[in-house]
């Protein structure tokens, strides 16, 4: 489990993504991390120390341990919080929102009837 702090874009969307996929929050949070661990050689070489609390919010999210292993990883590596680090992830998991499995539309096997007046 880690308690991520995001700027508030970030959180913004964080919410936003986790509505149109109607999970809650901090199941997004987690698969956005994953995914973030997947591109993580485009994590910025320096993080910032710390993020204003009134730029940035918190939250719980429960991750599987094996991500939670690399992300205190990434941390203790760069001298940086789990929080921010987390958080980081998130940003990053964001810009390939599109990876998380079923996203892809669905394709229609028929096509659509024209409306009738009944409708």
């Amino acid at each position: 489990m880690v308690l991520p702090r995001v700027l508030l874009a970030d959180d913004l969307a964080l919410k936003t993504l986790a509505t149109n996929l109607g999970w809650y929050v901090s199941e997004t949070a987690a698969k956005l991390i994953n995914i973030g661990l997947q591109h993580v050689d485009e994590l910025p070489d320096e993080l910032p120390l710390r993020v204003p609390r009134s730029e940035s919010a918190g939250f719980t999210a429960r991750i599987p341990l094996p991500d939670d292993q690399v992300v205190r990883e990434i941390a203790r590596e760069r001298d940086r919080s789990i929080s921010l680090v987390a958080g980081s992830l998130i940003h990053l998991g964001l810009r390939y929102r599109n990876e998380i499995p079923g996203q892809i539309p669905v394709q229609y096997n028929r096509p659509e009837q024209p409306l009738t007046k009944a409708s």
